[in-house]
């Protein structure tokens, strides 16, 4: 094609036509501008595609990410919602300075405070990350962008809130049960704790003391998750609206 058009020219110089040569130069640039032009066009075209579609391959792995957190969320939720129950309708029966050593007290208060539950969440958040290391945050809508962000300062508020209790709480009760053995078996009679020969004067208020940390930190796991469900579900609205 080149020599084609490189022999044209060289008949029109050799005919003298020297008008018609500098035309048909003109012509040519002009198809080699257009031609430029296109081809950056298709590439403009193809670059967008692979951005639209590494767009919607994120928008997809974030949905599927945060059904599963939201899922995890309001179960554990709900199951410490209704052990937060337990701990304030005890709260209600007793106070603090009617607290003696019978069985009885000891009894509810051991029941409620050693129920088993769990206070922390693992995040589904690989998508996130991949977003953030990769550079492509910028792919989303700004409004997402940002409704992302925050989902993220909650999750990582909530992990630190709920790592420091956790300590704090493991701390009390490793010390609790050293100072009262007898009581790390929660089911154990407790009438032979009381009958042993052991110091059981401090014992209810103890218990209070860990039966108050114990509810506190249920509680603040409750309020630092249900922030962060409410944001996980503006996160997924804002992605089924974004399809629209």
């Amino acid at each position: 094609m080149i020599k084609f058009f490189r022999r044209i020219r060289q008949n029109l110089l050799s005919e003298g036509k020297t008008g018609k040569y500098f035309k048909y130069a003109i012509g040519e640039i002009l198809l080699v501008v257009i031609g430029i032009l296109i081809a950056l066009q298709v590439n403009n075209w193809n670059e967008s595609q692979k951005k639209r579609h590494l767009k919607n391959q994120y928008k997809t792995s974030l949905k599927i990410d945060l059904v599963k957190d939201t899922l995890q969320l309001k179960e554990r939720i709900n199951q410490n919602q209704k052990i937060l129950e337990s701990f304030l309708e005890t709260a209600d029966e007793f106070g603090e300075e009617t607290f003696n050593s019978s069985d009885e007290v000891v009894s509810k208060l051991i029941e409620v405070t050693f129920t088993n539950y769990r206070t922390l969440n693992t995040y589904n958040s690989n998508t996130f990350n991949l977003l953030i290391s990769g550079g492509h945050i910028n792919l989303l809508d700004k409004e997402l962008q940002e409704a992302l962000m925050e989902l993220n300062r909650l999750q990582l508020h909530e992990l630190k809130i709920s790592s420091v209790i956790r300590e704090d709480y493991t701390l009390f009760v490793s010390n609790f049960r050293i100072k009262h053995p007898p009581l790390n078996l929660p089911n154990e009679s407790l009438l032979r704790v009381l009958q042993q020969d052991i110091d059981t004067k401090h014992l209810p208020k103890d218990l209070f003391t860990l039966f108050e940390r114990t509810g506190y930190g249920i509680y603040r796991y409750v309020e630092l998750s249900e922030d962060v469900l409410k944001q996980t579900n503006l996160v997924l609205k804002l992605l089924e609206d974004s399809d629209e």
